[in-house]
Protein backbone atom coordinates (compact mmCIF):
# COMPACT_ATOMS: atom_id res chain seq x y z
CA UNK A 1 0.00 0.00 0.00
CA UNK A 2 2.84 2.36 0.84
CA UNK A 3 4.50 1.60 -2.52
CA UNK A 4 1.17 2.14 -4.52
CA UNK A 5 0.81 5.50 -2.43
CA UNK A 6 4.71 6.68 -3.23
CA UNK A 7 3.83 5.98 -6.79
CA UNK A 8 0.89 7.80 -7.05
CA UNK A 9 2.47 10.99 -5.47
CA UNK A 10 5.69 10.43 -7.82
CA UNK A 11 3.14 10.52 -10.55
CA UNK A 12 1.45 13.62 -9.65
CA UNK A 13 4.49 15.28 -9.25
CA UNK A 14 5.70 14.63 -12.83
CA UNK A 15 2.58 15.49 -14.15
CA UNK A 16 2.86 18.81 -12.32
CA UNK A 17 6.94 19.52 -12.90
CA UNK A 18 6.65 19.81 -16.41
CA UNK A 19 9.59 21.36 -16.34
CA UNK A 20 11.77 18.36 -15.34
CA UNK A 21 13.32 20.78 -12.72
CA UNK A 22 12.62 17.78 -9.98
CA UNK A 23 11.44 20.85 -7.82
CA UNK A 24 7.49 22.36 -7.02
CA UNK A 25 6.88 25.82 -5.98
CA UNK A 26 3.76 26.96 -3.82
CA UNK A 27 1.21 27.06 -6.98
CA UNK A 28 2.41 23.83 -7.98
CA UNK A 29 2.26 21.88 -4.82
CA UNK A 30 -1.40 23.38 -4.33
CA UNK A 31 -2.52 22.06 -7.39
CA UNK A 32 -1.41 18.42 -6.54
CA UNK A 33 -3.57 19.20 -3.15
CA UNK A 34 -6.49 20.42 -5.01
CA UNK A 35 -6.73 16.82 -7.08
CA UNK A 36 -6.89 15.19 -3.82
CA UNK A 37 -8.99 17.16 -1.62
CA UNK A 38 -11.57 19.29 -2.92
CA UNK A 39 -11.21 23.21 -2.18
CA UNK A 40 -7.63 23.07 -1.05
CA UNK A 41 -6.03 24.94 1.21
CA UNK A 42 -5.08 28.99 0.30
CA UNK A 43 -1.98 29.82 -0.78
CA UNK A 44 -0.78 31.24 2.60
CA UNK A 45 -1.10 27.86 4.08
CA UNK A 46 0.72 26.07 1.58
CA UNK A 47 3.87 28.43 1.57
CA UNK A 48 3.47 28.11 6.35
CA UNK A 49 3.37 24.12 5.42
CA UNK A 50 6.43 24.29 2.61
CA UNK A 51 7.82 26.48 5.91
CA UNK A 52 7.35 23.72 7.99
CA UNK A 53 8.24 21.14 5.66
CA UNK A 54 10.47 21.64 3.08
CA UNK A 55 14.19 22.26 3.83
CA UNK A 56 14.02 25.24 1.29
CA UNK A 57 10.77 27.03 1.92
CA UNK A 58 10.43 28.24 -1.82
CA UNK A 59 10.42 24.55 -3.41
CA UNK A 60 9.40 21.41 -2.57
CA UNK A 61 11.70 18.01 -4.19
CA UNK A 62 10.05 14.87 -4.99
CA UNK A 63 10.88 13.59 -1.66
CA UNK A 64 9.12 15.77 0.86
CA UNK A 65 5.91 15.92 -1.47
CA UNK A 66 4.31 13.35 0.72
CA UNK A 67 5.39 14.88 3.96
CA UNK A 68 4.26 18.35 2.79
CA UNK A 69 0.79 16.81 1.86
CA UNK A 70 0.07 15.29 5.07
CA UNK A 71 0.97 18.81 6.83
CA UNK A 72 -1.32 20.43 4.04
CA UNK A 73 -3.87 17.65 5.19
CA UNK A 74 -3.35 18.65 8.64
CA UNK A 75 -4.38 22.49 8.17
CA UNK A 76 -7.33 21.06 5.52
CA UNK A 77 -8.70 19.42 8.37
CA UNK A 78 -8.34 21.97 10.85
CA UNK A 79 -9.48 24.54 8.90
CA UNK A 80 -12.75 23.01 8.68
CA UNK A 81 -13.51 22.77 12.50
CA UNK A 82 -11.51 26.32 13.30
CA UNK A 83 -14.27 27.85 10.25
CA UNK A 84 -16.82 26.66 12.39
CA UNK A 85 -15.50 27.47 15.80
CA UNK A 86 -14.82 31.40 13.91
CA UNK A 87 -18.63 31.37 12.75
CA UNK A 88 -19.87 30.65 16.59
CA UNK A 89 -17.51 33.90 17.01
CA UNK A 90 -19.23 36.18 14.36
CA UNK A 91 -22.55 36.53 15.69
CA UNK A 92 -23.45 38.98 13.90
CA UNK A 93 -22.67 37.19 10.32
CA UNK A 94 -20.51 39.65 8.86
CA UNK A 95 -17.10 36.85 8.59
CA UNK A 96 -14.85 38.85 10.86
CA UNK A 97 -14.53 38.68 15.04
CA UNK A 98 -13.06 41.17 17.04
CA UNK A 99 -9.62 41.74 17.77
CA UNK A 100 -10.47 40.02 21.26
CA UNK A 101 -12.15 37.70 20.00
CA UNK A 102 -9.26 36.71 17.54
CA UNK A 103 -6.70 37.19 20.80
CA UNK A 104 -9.58 34.91 22.97
CA UNK A 105 -9.44 32.40 19.40
CA UNK A 106 -5.78 32.12 19.40
CA UNK A 107 -5.01 31.66 22.84
CA UNK A 108 -7.30 28.77 23.48
CA UNK A 109 -6.10 27.26 20.23
CA UNK A 110 -2.31 27.78 21.52
CA UNK A 111 -2.51 27.89 25.08
CA UNK A 112 0.70 28.34 27.26
CA UNK A 113 2.38 28.44 23.84
CA UNK A 114 0.54 31.64 22.86
CA UNK A 115 3.44 34.04 21.40
CA UNK A 116 2.41 37.65 23.06
CA UNK A 117 5.20 38.92 20.68
CA UNK A 118 3.79 37.61 17.65
CA UNK A 119 0.46 38.32 18.31
CA UNK A 120 1.41 42.60 18.81
CA UNK A 121 3.73 42.31 15.24
CA UNK A 122 0.29 41.24 13.81
CA UNK A 123 -1.87 43.60 15.22
CA UNK A 124 0.51 46.73 14.48
CA UNK A 125 1.23 45.17 10.91
CA UNK A 126 -2.26 45.35 10.00
CA UNK A 127 -3.62 48.39 7.44
CA UNK A 128 -6.60 49.33 9.84
CA UNK A 129 -5.51 48.51 13.45
CA UNK A 130 -8.63 48.01 15.71
CA UNK A 131 -10.80 46.75 12.70
CA UNK A 132 -12.23 43.11 13.05
CA UNK A 133 -10.60 40.52 11.71
CA UNK A 134 -11.25 37.68 8.92
CA UNK A 135 -10.70 34.40 9.52
CA UNK A 136 -8.54 34.38 6.15
CA UNK A 137 -5.96 36.95 8.08
CA UNK A 138 -5.96 34.11 11.44
CA UNK A 139 -6.11 31.20 9.46
CA UNK A 140 -2.35 29.98 9.43
CA UNK A 141 -1.49 31.03 12.67
CA UNK A 142 -4.03 28.82 14.11
CA UNK A 143 -2.79 26.15 11.87
CA UNK A 144 1.05 26.70 12.93
CA UNK A 145 2.77 24.63 15.51
CA UNK A 146 4.56 26.74 17.87
CA UNK A 147 7.89 25.60 17.76
CA UNK A 148 10.26 25.82 20.61
CA UNK A 149 12.80 28.04 19.05
CA UNK A 150 9.50 30.54 18.57
CA UNK A 151 8.51 29.87 22.68
CA UNK A 152 13.12 30.86 22.77
CA UNK A 153 12.97 33.44 21.34
CA UNK A 154 9.89 34.94 22.54
CA UNK A 155 11.50 34.51 26.47
CA UNK A 156 14.95 35.65 24.81
CA UNK A 157 13.04 38.74 23.57
CA UNK A 158 11.29 39.10 26.79
CA UNK A 159 14.50 39.02 29.04
CA UNK A 160 16.06 41.69 26.36
CA UNK A 161 13.53 43.79 27.45
CA UNK A 162 14.00 43.44 31.21
CA UNK A 163 17.70 43.39 31.11
CA UNK A 164 17.05 46.54 28.79
CA UNK A 165 14.47 48.32 31.49
CA UNK A 166 16.53 47.35 34.28
CA UNK A 167 20.03 48.96 32.81
CA UNK A 168 17.73 52.24 31.88
CA UNK A 169 16.44 52.10 35.02
CA UNK A 170 19.68 51.50 36.92
CA UNK A 171 21.19 54.54 34.89
CA UNK A 172 18.38 56.92 36.05
CA UNK A 173 19.25 55.79 39.37
CA UNK A 174 22.58 56.04 39.10
CA UNK A 175 21.91 59.92 37.68
CA UNK A 176 19.47 60.62 40.38
CA UNK A 177 22.11 59.73 42.87
CA UNK A 178 24.88 61.41 41.29
CA UNK A 179 22.46 64.62 41.11
CA UNK A 180 21.27 63.89 44.66
CA UNK A 181 24.87 63.65 45.77
CA UNK A 182 26.48 66.84 43.72
CA UNK A 183 23.16 68.94 45.38
CA UNK A 184 23.86 67.63 48.87
CA UNK A 185 27.77 68.36 48.49
CA UNK A 186 26.83 72.05 47.22
CA UNK A 187 24.52 71.67 50.57
CA UNK A 188 26.83 71.09 52.75
CA UNK A 189 29.47 73.42 51.50
CA UNK A 190 27.21 76.19 51.73
CA UNK A 191 26.40 75.13 55.24
CA UNK A 192 29.98 75.29 55.97
CA UNK A 193 30.78 78.23 54.45
CA UNK A 194 27.40 79.80 56.32
CA UNK A 195 28.67 78.10 59.92
CA UNK A 196 32.07 79.37 59.30
CA UNK A 197 30.54 82.70 59.10
CA UNK A 198 28.12 82.11 62.16
CA UNK A 199 31.38 80.76 64.29
CA UNK A 200 32.97 83.84 63.55
CA UNK A 201 30.40 85.81 64.40
CA UNK A 202 29.65 84.20 67.32
CA UNK A 203 33.42 84.01 68.53
CA UNK A 204 33.37 87.87 68.31
CA UNK A 205 30.29 87.67 70.33
CA UNK A 206 31.90 85.13 72.73
CA UNK A 207 35.16 87.71 72.99
CA UNK A 208 32.81 90.40 74.06
CA UNK A 209 30.77 88.23 76.57
CA UNK A 210 33.61 86.39 78.25
CA UNK A 211 35.09 89.90 79.42
CA UNK A 212 31.85 91.00 81.01
CA UNK A 213 30.96 87.72 82.28
CA UNK A 214 34.47 87.24 84.18
CA UNK A 215 33.52 90.64 85.79
CA UNK A 216 30.09 89.03 86.90
CA UNK A 217 31.35 85.36 88.00
CA UNK A 218 32.78 86.34 91.05
CA UNK A 219 29.45 87.38 91.67
CA UNK A 220 27.51 84.62 90.99
CA UNK A 221 29.90 82.34 92.55
CA UNK A 222 29.40 84.03 95.81
CA UNK A 223 26.11 83.57 95.65
CA UNK A 224 25.48 80.53 94.13
CA UNK A 225 27.71 78.81 97.02
CA UNK A 226 25.03 80.63 99.00
CA UNK A 227 21.96 79.24 97.56
CA UNK A 228 23.52 75.57 97.28
CA UNK A 229 23.98 75.85 100.96
CA UNK A 230 20.64 76.67 101.77
CA UNK A 231 19.17 74.16 99.18
CA UNK A 232 21.33 71.54 100.38
CA UNK A 233 19.77 72.14 104.19
CA UNK A 234 16.69 72.27 103.03
CA UNK A 235 16.59 68.91 101.08
CA UNK A 236 18.32 67.44 104.14
CA UNK A 237 15.55 68.85 106.12
CA UNK A 238 12.99 67.44 103.82
CA UNK A 239 14.43 64.13 103.27
CA UNK A 240 14.80 63.96 107.22
CA UNK A 241 11.10 64.89 107.46
CA UNK A 242 10.24 62.45 104.83
CA UNK A 243 11.89 59.45 106.58
CA UNK A 244 10.39 60.51 109.94
CA UNK A 245 6.70 60.74 107.92
CA UNK A 246 7.42 57.37 106.40
CA UNK A 247 8.44 55.60 109.74
CA UNK A 248 5.29 57.16 111.42
CA UNK A 249 3.53 55.59 108.45
CA UNK A 250 5.19 52.58 108.75
CA UNK A 251 4.74 52.38 112.13
CA UNK A 252 0.71 53.15 112.35
CA UNK A 253 0.04 50.79 109.22
CA UNK A 254 2.09 47.98 111.51
CA UNK A 255 0.38 48.99 114.49
CA UNK A 256 -3.00 48.59 112.36
CA UNK A 257 -1.32 45.56 111.28
CA UNK A 258 -1.21 43.94 114.41
CA UNK A 259 -4.41 45.61 115.52
CA UNK A 260 -6.47 43.92 113.12
CA UNK A 261 -4.18 40.17 112.55
CA UNK A 262 -5.90 40.52 117.02
CA UNK A 263 -9.05 41.69 115.96
CA UNK A 264 -9.11 38.58 113.47
CA UNK A 265 -7.78 36.25 115.77
CA UNK A 266 -10.19 36.82 118.32
CA UNK A 267 -13.04 37.10 115.77
CA UNK A 268 -12.12 33.73 114.80
CA UNK A 269 -11.60 32.14 118.22
CA UNK A 270 -15.10 33.74 118.74
CA UNK A 271 -16.23 31.70 116.13
CA UNK A 272 -14.70 28.43 116.89
CA UNK A 273 -16.03 28.75 120.24
CA UNK A 274 -19.77 29.13 119.25
CA UNK A 275 -19.12 26.61 116.73
CA UNK A 276 -17.70 24.09 119.40
CA UNK A 277 -21.05 25.20 121.76
CA UNK A 278 -22.74 24.06 118.94
CA UNK A 279 -21.02 20.83 118.39
CA UNK A 280 -21.61 19.93 122.00
CA UNK A 281 -25.27 21.11 121.48
CA UNK A 282 -25.64 19.08 118.74
CA UNK A 283 -24.00 16.19 119.97
CA UNK A 284 -26.29 16.60 123.34
CA UNK A 285 -29.29 16.25 120.96
CA UNK A 286 -27.65 13.33 118.95
CA UNK A 287 -26.88 11.93 122.12
CA UNK A 288 -31.09 11.53 123.06
CA UNK A 289 -31.88 10.82 119.44
CA UNK A 290 -28.99 8.02 119.56
CA UNK A 291 -31.22 6.30 122.56
CA UNK A 292 -34.39 6.47 119.92
CA UNK A 293 -32.63 4.80 117.34
CA UNK A 294 -30.85 2.30 119.89
CA UNK A 295 -34.57 1.31 121.12
CA UNK A 296 -35.86 0.76 117.40
CA UNK A 297 -32.92 -1.27 116.84
CA UNK A 298 -33.59 -3.12 120.03
CA UNK A 299 -37.35 -3.36 118.91
CA UNK A 300 -36.85 -4.80 115.70
CA UNK A 301 -34.75 -6.80 116.71
CA UNK A 302 -37.35 -8.58 119.09
CA UNK A 303 -39.95 -7.94 116.45
CA UNK A 304 -37.79 -9.95 114.41
CA UNK A 305 -37.35 -12.70 117.14
CA UNK A 306 -41.39 -12.53 117.67
CA UNK A 307 -41.72 -13.11 113.89
CA UNK A 308 -39.03 -16.21 113.21
CA UNK A 309 -41.09 -18.02 116.33
CA UNK A 310 -44.57 -17.35 114.81
CA UNK A 311 -42.48 -19.24 111.53
CA UNK A 312 -41.42 -21.64 113.37
CA UNK A 313 -44.60 -22.44 115.20
CA UNK A 314 -46.29 -22.57 112.04
CA UNK A 315 -44.44 -25.59 110.76
CA UNK A 316 -45.53 -27.98 113.82
CA UNK A 317 -49.22 -26.82 114.21
CA UNK A 318 -51.94 -28.65 112.27
CA UNK A 319 -55.40 -27.33 112.73
CA UNK A 320 -56.45 -24.28 111.07
CA UNK A 321 -57.12 -22.22 114.11
CA UNK A 322 -53.83 -22.18 115.43
CA UNK A 323 -52.48 -21.56 112.14
CA UNK A 324 -54.66 -18.12 111.30
CA UNK A 325 -53.24 -16.74 114.93
CA UNK A 326 -49.24 -17.73 114.41
CA UNK A 327 -49.93 -16.23 111.04
CA UNK A 328 -51.66 -13.06 112.48
CA UNK A 329 -48.56 -13.07 115.04
CA UNK A 330 -46.18 -12.91 112.46
CA UNK A 331 -47.79 -10.01 110.42
CA UNK A 332 -48.10 -8.07 113.65
CA UNK A 333 -44.00 -8.98 114.05
CA UNK A 334 -43.03 -7.91 110.52
CA UNK A 335 -45.68 -5.00 110.94
CA UNK A 336 -43.96 -3.98 113.72
CA UNK A 337 -40.45 -4.69 112.74
CA UNK A 338 -40.97 -2.75 109.46
CA UNK A 339 -42.03 0.51 112.04
CA UNK A 340 -38.86 0.31 114.15
CA UNK A 341 -36.55 -0.26 110.89
CA UNK A 342 -38.07 2.84 109.42
CA UNK A 343 -37.68 4.85 112.84
CA UNK A 344 -34.16 3.14 113.47
CA UNK A 345 -33.30 4.85 109.81
CA UNK A 346 -34.55 8.19 110.64
CA UNK A 347 -32.91 8.31 113.85
CA UNK A 348 -29.67 7.26 112.35
CA UNK A 349 -29.94 10.26 110.04
CA UNK A 350 -30.81 12.79 112.42
CA UNK A 351 -27.82 11.72 114.55
CA UNK A 352 -25.64 11.88 111.69
CA UNK A 353 -26.99 15.36 110.80
CA UNK A 354 -26.43 16.60 114.60
CA UNK A 355 -23.05 15.34 114.78
CA UNK A 356 -22.00 16.71 111.16
CA UNK A 357 -19.56 13.21 110.21
CA UNK A 358 -19.40 12.20 106.64
CA UNK A 359 -19.03 8.70 106.97
CA UNK A 360 -22.73 8.03 109.19
CA UNK A 361 -23.94 11.18 106.61
CA UNK A 362 -23.41 8.94 103.64
CA UNK A 363 -24.59 5.88 104.82
CA UNK A 364 -27.46 7.51 106.53
CA UNK A 365 -28.57 8.80 103.06
CA UNK A 366 -27.98 5.43 101.64
CA UNK A 367 -29.79 3.63 104.28
CA UNK A 368 -32.91 6.28 103.53
CA UNK A 369 -33.17 5.76 99.86
CA UNK A 370 -32.85 2.14 100.28
CA UNK A 371 -35.77 1.66 102.55
CA UNK A 372 -37.61 4.22 100.07
CA UNK A 373 -39.09 6.35 102.63
CA UNK A 374 -40.82 9.23 102.87
CA UNK A 375 -38.88 12.49 103.72
CA UNK A 376 -41.27 14.46 105.77
CA UNK A 377 -38.81 15.94 107.73
CA UNK A 378 -36.66 16.94 104.59
CA UNK A 379 -33.81 15.29 106.39
CA UNK A 380 -31.92 14.04 103.28
CA UNK A 381 -31.64 17.12 101.25
CA UNK A 382 -30.10 18.55 104.63
CA UNK A 383 -27.86 15.74 104.71
CA UNK A 384 -26.74 15.95 101.40
CA UNK A 385 -26.20 19.84 101.53
CA UNK A 386 -24.06 18.54 104.64
CA UNK A 387 -22.04 16.58 102.69
CA UNK A 388 -21.20 19.10 100.21
CA UNK A 389 -20.22 21.44 102.41
CA UNK A 390 -17.79 18.77 104.74
CA UNK A 391 -16.37 17.58 100.98
CA UNK A 392 -16.25 21.77 100.03
CA UNK A 393 -14.51 22.11 103.31
CA UNK A 394 -11.91 19.12 102.87
CA UNK A 395 -10.73 20.39 100.02
CA UNK A 396 -10.27 23.92 101.27
CA UNK A 397 -8.35 22.48 104.41
CA UNK A 398 -6.43 20.15 101.80
CA UNK A 399 -5.20 23.25 99.57
CA UNK A 400 -4.70 25.19 103.13
CA UNK A 401 -2.47 22.03 103.77
CA UNK A 402 -0.93 22.48 99.79
CA UNK A 403 -0.11 25.99 100.41
CA UNK A 404 0.20 27.15 97.02
CA UNK A 405 -1.86 30.45 95.68
CA UNK A 406 -3.42 28.72 92.42
CA UNK A 407 -4.99 25.63 94.26
CA UNK A 408 -5.70 27.95 97.29
CA UNK A 409 -7.63 30.75 95.16
CA UNK A 410 -9.78 27.70 93.59
CA UNK A 411 -10.84 26.21 96.86
CA UNK A 412 -12.01 29.70 98.03
CA UNK A 413 -13.85 30.34 94.54
CA UNK A 414 -15.16 27.06 94.94
CA UNK A 415 -16.72 27.84 98.52
CA UNK A 416 -18.27 31.29 97.32
CA UNK A 417 -19.80 29.32 94.42
CA UNK A 418 -21.46 26.27 96.44
CA UNK A 419 -22.98 28.97 98.76
CA UNK A 420 -20.88 27.82 102.11
CA UNK A 421 -19.50 30.99 102.81
CA UNK A 422 -21.62 31.77 106.07
CA UNK A 423 -21.87 28.03 107.44
CA UNK A 424 -17.22 27.73 106.28
CA UNK A 425 -16.40 31.10 107.64
CA UNK A 426 -14.01 29.95 110.11
CA UNK A 427 -12.16 28.16 107.52
CA UNK A 428 -12.63 31.12 105.16
CA UNK A 429 -11.38 33.74 107.35
CA UNK A 430 -7.79 31.23 107.99
CA UNK A 431 -7.60 30.90 103.90
CA UNK A 432 -8.02 34.66 103.19
CA UNK A 433 -5.24 35.04 105.93
CA UNK A 434 -2.76 32.20 104.61
CA UNK A 435 -3.52 33.68 100.86
CA UNK A 436 -2.45 37.15 101.91
CA UNK A 437 0.36 35.97 103.57
CA UNK A 438 1.49 33.30 100.68
CA UNK A 439 1.53 36.65 98.57
CA UNK A 440 3.12 38.33 100.55
CA UNK A 441 5.66 36.05 100.33
CA UNK A 442 5.41 35.96 96.31
CA UNK A 443 6.47 39.41 96.95
CA UNK A 444 9.46 39.21 98.75
CA UNK A 445 10.41 36.24 96.82
CA UNK A 446 10.15 38.51 93.90
CA UNK A 447 12.05 40.97 95.93
CA UNK A 448 14.97 38.42 96.55
CA UNK A 449 14.80 37.51 92.81
CA UNK A 450 15.37 41.04 91.65
CA UNK A 451 18.04 41.90 94.23
CA UNK A 452 21.15 42.99 92.10
CA UNK A 453 24.06 41.26 92.81
CA UNK A 454 26.06 44.77 93.26
CA UNK A 455 23.65 45.13 96.29
CA UNK A 456 24.69 41.50 97.75
CA UNK A 457 28.24 42.17 96.91
CA UNK A 458 27.86 46.01 99.31
CA UNK A 459 27.24 43.62 102.12
CA UNK A 460 30.26 41.19 101.47
CA UNK A 461 32.38 44.34 101.29
CA UNK A 462 31.86 45.50 104.40
CA UNK A 463 35.20 44.83 106.73
CA UNK A 464 33.60 45.73 109.69
CA UNK A 465 29.84 46.07 109.26
CA UNK A 466 27.29 48.11 111.32
CA UNK A 467 25.81 45.54 114.01
CA UNK A 468 22.22 46.19 112.82
CA UNK A 469 23.66 44.41 109.45
CA UNK A 470 25.92 41.42 110.85
CA UNK A 471 22.60 40.93 113.54
CA UNK A 472 20.31 40.98 110.39
CA UNK A 473 22.77 38.37 108.59
CA UNK A 474 23.04 36.26 111.28
CA UNK A 475 19.47 35.68 111.41
CA UNK A 476 19.11 35.20 108.01
CA UNK A 477 22.14 32.41 107.95
CA UNK A 478 20.30 30.42 110.99
CA UNK A 479 17.05 30.38 109.29
CA UNK A 480 19.18 28.89 106.44
CA UNK A 481 20.05 25.93 108.77
CA UNK A 482 23.61 27.54 109.79
CA UNK A 483 25.01 27.29 113.55
CA UNK A 484 25.20 30.55 115.62
CA UNK A 485 28.69 30.32 116.03
CA UNK A 486 29.29 29.83 112.24
CA UNK A 487 28.31 33.74 112.06
CA UNK A 488 29.90 35.34 114.79
CA UNK A 489 32.81 35.79 113.01
CA UNK A 490 32.15 38.25 110.17
CA UNK A 491 34.28 36.75 107.94
CA UNK A 492 32.55 33.28 107.77
CA UNK A 493 29.46 35.23 107.12
CA UNK A 494 31.11 37.25 103.93
CA UNK A 495 32.20 33.62 102.64
CA UNK A 496 28.55 32.49 102.89
CA UNK A 497 27.47 35.94 101.15
CA UNK A 498 30.09 35.07 98.69
CA UNK A 499 29.31 31.52 97.35
CA UNK A 500 27.26 31.00 94.00
CA UNK A 501 25.49 28.81 91.99
CA UNK A 502 23.39 25.77 94.37
CA UNK A 503 24.87 27.28 97.36
CA UNK A 504 24.03 31.06 95.99
CA UNK A 505 22.72 33.07 98.83
CA UNK A 506 19.66 34.52 96.88
CA UNK A 507 18.83 30.79 95.24
CA UNK A 508 18.96 29.32 98.59
CA UNK A 509 16.31 31.79 99.73
CA UNK A 510 14.12 31.73 96.81
CA UNK A 511 14.12 27.77 97.46
CA UNK A 512 13.46 27.68 101.13
CA UNK A 513 10.48 25.87 102.61
CA UNK A 514 8.86 27.54 105.79
CA UNK A 515 8.01 24.42 106.99
CA UNK A 516 11.54 23.32 107.42
CA UNK A 517 11.40 26.37 110.42
CA UNK A 518 8.49 25.15 111.59
CA UNK A 519 9.97 21.85 112.37
CA UNK A 520 12.53 23.73 114.53
CA UNK A 521 10.71 26.66 116.66
CA UNK A 522 13.95 26.72 118.69
CA UNK A 523 15.70 28.30 115.86
CA UNK A 524 13.00 30.34 114.81
CA UNK A 525 12.74 32.37 118.39
CA UNK A 526 16.22 32.92 118.30
CA UNK A 527 16.02 34.67 114.28
CA UNK A 528 13.47 36.56 116.06
CA UNK A 529 15.33 37.83 118.69
CA UNK A 530 18.23 38.95 116.45
CA UNK A 531 15.15 40.51 114.23
CA UNK A 532 12.79 41.75 116.31
CA UNK A 533 15.79 44.09 117.73
CA UNK A 534 15.46 45.98 115.03
CA UNK A 535 13.06 47.75 113.39
CA UNK A 536 12.74 47.51 109.56
CA UNK A 537 13.14 51.40 108.63
CA UNK A 538 16.25 51.28 111.01
CA UNK A 539 17.84 48.34 108.82
CA UNK A 540 16.61 50.56 105.51
CA UNK A 541 18.80 53.50 106.31
CA UNK A 542 21.93 51.67 106.80
CA UNK A 543 21.45 48.97 103.88
CA UNK A 544 19.10 47.95 101.14
CA UNK A 545 20.20 44.92 100.62
CA UNK A 546 20.13 43.93 104.73
CA UNK A 547 16.86 45.17 104.60
CA UNK A 548 15.52 42.78 101.91
CA UNK A 549 16.90 40.45 104.19
CA UNK A 550 15.25 41.32 107.13
CA UNK A 551 11.78 41.46 105.24
CA UNK A 552 12.75 37.75 104.42
CA UNK A 553 13.35 36.40 107.68
CA UNK A 554 10.45 37.74 109.68
CA UNK A 555 8.11 36.38 107.24
CA UNK A 556 10.00 32.80 107.03
CA UNK A 557 9.38 33.23 111.30
CA UNK A 558 6.32 34.31 110.97
CA UNK A 559 5.01 32.35 108.24
CA UNK A 560 6.71 29.04 110.27
CA UNK A 561 4.77 30.11 113.50
CA UNK A 562 1.15 30.12 111.60
CA UNK A 563 1.98 27.05 110.18
CA UNK A 564 3.02 25.92 113.76
CA UNK A 565 -0.71 26.83 114.77
CA UNK A 566 -2.22 25.89 111.92
CA UNK A 567 -0.69 22.04 112.82
CA UNK A 568 -2.43 22.07 116.48
CA UNK A 569 -5.72 22.92 114.63
CA UNK A 570 -5.45 20.64 112.15
CA UNK A 571 -4.71 17.95 114.86
CA UNK A 572 -7.61 19.56 117.17
CA UNK A 573 -10.05 18.81 113.70
CA UNK A 574 -8.50 15.41 113.08
CA UNK A 575 -9.84 14.38 116.61
CA UNK A 576 -13.18 16.04 115.90
CA UNK A 577 -13.56 14.31 112.80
Amino acid sequence: MATSQSEAVKKLFSLVDEGMTGELNADQVQAVHDTIRMGGVSLPQVKAAMLYVCSDPNVCEDWELIDLLKEMDRRYFLIQDFRWEFSMLDVDRTDTITEDQARWFLQAVHGQHFSHRKWNSFINSRPAPGAKISFAEIEVELCNIPSYADVLEEEEEETRKKEEAERKKRLAQEERKRMKEKLEEDRLRLLEEQKMREEEKLRQEEEKRHKAEQEMKQVEAAAKAAEEEAERARLEAEEKKRREEERERRRKEKEDDDRRKIEEEERLEKLRKEAEEKRLKAEEEAKNIEAVAQNAAEEEARAEKLASEAREQLKRVQDAKSKKELEEKEAEALKLKKEMKEKRIRSNLKVAIKKRKKTPLKTGVDDFKKAKLEDHDGDVPTAERLLKQISTRDRLRDAMSLRQIKPLEEAINSVKKSGFETELQPEMIEANNLLLRLRRLERIRAEILELKQSTVAEIRSYSNPPPIVHSVMIATFLILGHLEKETKEWKKVQALVGKTGKDGLKRRCLAYDPQTLANNMDIAKKAKEKMMAFELDDVRDVSAGAATFYLWGSNMIEEAEMMEQQKKRDSERKDDD
